[in-house]
């Protein structure tokens, strides 16, 4: 995780005087970095971007502000920009141990590993008393799997900073997989009492390890304890911004309106390289599994939860000078000046998808698995109408318990509390249906469960569907050294498992305000109740 400066640690004004501030004085360096370091430390990355990247315009001989904007792109999930702002904020002041270790969190989030571990180690010698350093350097370690080192570094966290509780939630989670799983609960518990009571990540956790130690209701428990926590702390579900961008894709991406849109050209040079999987499916439905697959085989890079698809979703309508939102901008491409409008939208996509991917020669395919990325097949099928898409389907109760044992943002905050999981799950089984109705996909269903009873079947019709030639390798993917950047990281890296499957059964009653919301989706894909 990021290690913030002092200096983002100081006393500021409240947002709102901030702002008055600058709306009086819009260069005003210091009001511009103290709201951008503010808004980083109450959460709200996305709102500190603007003035953490005219902090930058403003001052980009001041490591402050290169700081900030690395702090931004870490946090939204950017490791590669991320490496280069703390490098330029490293050269414009003196050595600086939290800088140092920055650049190894991003430098992990790339799974440059060994980097990572010397950077870590230039870091714990310039300041070893820096918890933070040891913490992160205990991730790394857990990204290589070296378990036991991990456990000692993050052991070394707690000793200088006993109130860190992420420290102790990764120590338990570490003692866990390796077997320990009620040692793991009682340094949980110590931690609550500790800390005046538990947090949602170590809640999460709790629920994790009673799940794999049988003890079904405990654990549920824990999960609603957690997610109850989340919601009061605002992450709430926005149904109705769901509601509505869903209803209006539904309404755009109808055959008729999409035999006027043109389609992209060859594909020229700025479009050449390899090009995009898109592994569509909800969260913990199995998409990592697929992507560790498919990343096995020398002609598939894998590129995690790619932010590219967003960042062309947000831009859309100013990429294509329309007056309208998402979706109703593509109406533009009506236009006779707008007709390479695909190809820009198209272009802008690769490029940033090609500055997260790590694309080596003889790569042909690159895998973008953020989750829900089904919402978007309307425009990923216009963007790119050949490119394949996995859709990978799991039991949705098994699917949406999942959820509740994992602290997700995705799907507009839907995954914190049983219903509106189940709800959001319905509103977007129900899209693809509409899509698949209205407009030619080249579309592949995967089932999970296909895939671990009989994986060699499913391997090698994944791989034809993708016009590649079967490697056994794919077979083999707890092999595959690649560090997953998902929270799934940790199961990926085990051998094929079947204690996942159906596993809703033992927490039914829990489960049950769900059910009459997921029937249709259930008995659509053919799984029973």
């Amino acid at each position: 995780m990021p290690t913030t400066t002092d200096d983002l640690q100081s006393g500021a004004p409240d947002v709102a005087a901030l702002e008055r501030r600058l709306r009086a004085a819009p260069d005003d360096l210091a009001a511009t970095q103290e709201l951008a370091g503010l808004l980083l430390r109450t959460g709200r990355a996305a709102e500190a971007e603007p003035h953490a990247r005219n902090a930058v315009r403003l001052a980009p001989e001041d490591a402050r502000s290169h700081t900030l904007m690395a702090l931004v792109l870490a946090d939204t999930q950017r490791p590669q920009a991320a490496e280069f702002h703390y490098r330029r904020a490293l050269a414009l002041a003196p050595p600086d141990a939290a800088t140092l270790a920055n650049i190894a969190w991003s430098l992990t989030g790339q799974g440059r590993l060994e980097e990572a571990r010397r950077t870590y180690r230039r870091a714990a010698a310039l300041h070893p008393s820096i918890a933070l350093t040891w913490h992160g350097w205990a991730q790394t370690e857990d990204a290589a799997r070296d378990l036991p080192a991990a456990q000692r570094l993050v052991e070394r966290a707690r000793c200088l900073d006993p109130h860190h509780r992420g420290a102790d939630t990764f120590a338990a989670a570490l003692l866990a997989r390796q077997g320990d799983g009620e040692q793991a609960l009682a340094l949980l518990d110590a931690s609550a009492v500790r800390h005046g009571g538990p947090n949602p990540d170590a809640l999460l956790e709790t629920g994790r390890i009673l799940d794999r130690l049988g003890r079904h209701d405990e654990a549920f428990a824990a999960f609603a304890a957690g997610k109850a926590l989340l919601r009061q702390a605002g992450r709430r579900y926005g149904e109705e911004e769901a509601v509505d961008l869903i209803a209006r894709l539904a309404t755009f991406f109808v055959a008729p309106r999409l035999r006027l849109m043109p389609r992209p050209a060859t594909p020229a040079a700025t479009a050449a390289g390899p090009q995009p999987v898109f592994i569509a499916g909800a969260p913990r439905s199995g998409t990592t599994l697929v992507e560790q697959i498919l990343s096995c085989h020398p002609a598939v890079a894998a590129g995690d939860e790619l932010p590219a698809l967003g960042a062309v979703v947000r831009a859309l309508p100013q990429t294509l000078g329309s007056p309208l939102g998402y979706p109703e901008a593509l109406s533009e491409l009506w236009m006779g000046d707008q007709r390479d409008g695909l190809e820009r939208l198209r272009d802008a996509y690769l490029r940033h998808a090609r500055k997260l991917v790590p694309a080596k020669p003889g790569h042909t395919l690159f895998t973008d698995k953020m989750p829900f990325n089904e919402t978007h097949l309307g425009l990923i099928a216009l963007m790119f109408p050949t490119a394949p898409v996995v859709h990978v389907l799991r039991h949705p109760l098994d699917v949406v318990l999942s959820m509740m044992g994992t602290n997700l943002t995705h799907g507009f905050h839907c995954a914190n509390d049983v219903e509106t999981a189940a709800r959001h799950v319905l509103l977007v089984f129900d899209l693809v249906e509409h899509y698949r109705r209205e407009m030619p996909l080249r579309y592949l269903p995967l089932r999970y469960e296909d895939l671990v009873r009989e994986p060699e079947p499913a391997v090698r019709r994944l791989l034809g569907f993708l016009g590649l030639g079967f490697d056994r390798r794919c077979l083999r993917f707890e092999e595959n050294r690649r560090h997953a950047r998902t929270p799934s990281h940790a199961q990926v890296a085990e051998k094929l498992y079947s204690r996942s499957i159906d596993r809703h059964r033992a927490y039914k009653a829990h489960l049950k305000p769900a059910i009459p919301i997921l029937e249709p989706v259930i008995l659509g894909l053919g799984y029973s109740l």
